[in-house]
């Protein structure tokens, strides 16, 4: 059966495998949280948080779609103060995954209609 949804101890987080190893498993949705949470880690280049440059970085490589005005870098600015929540100049996963839920709601808005 799948991986298991109990968090897992502090450490590892795979559950002994590499991302590469997991491509291609799974359902659409599977691989899209993978997606979701491998994007994070990517940006943040071993650490466990986001500075106000990867943040930036993760926005204009990975939701250039959602971010298209010239008025953009002001929008990513605006956007990491809003996300940063406890206002410690750096992105959690925490803070990353509220930021991912508040995008899901816009596409639902304009998709979907509601």
């Amino acid at each position: 059966m799948g991986q298991s949804l109990q968090p897992e101890p502090s450490g590892d987080r795979s559950g002994g495998r590499k991302p590469a190893e997991m491509e291609g498993e799974g359902s659409e949705l599977e691989r899209g949280l993978h997606a979701i949470v491998g994007s994070f880690y990517r940006y943040a280049e071993g650490a466990k948080e986001l500075d106000q440059a990867a943040f930036q970085t993760l926005l204009s490589n990975e939701l250039s779609h959602q971010l298209t005005s010239p008025e953009d870098q002001q929008a990513a600015l605006d956007l990491f103060k809003k996300v940063d929540a406890n206002n410690d100049q750096k992105i959690s996963f925490d803070e990353y995954w509220d930021l991912i839920v508040e995008i899901c709601r816009v596409i639902r808005r304009s998709t979907y209609n509601e």
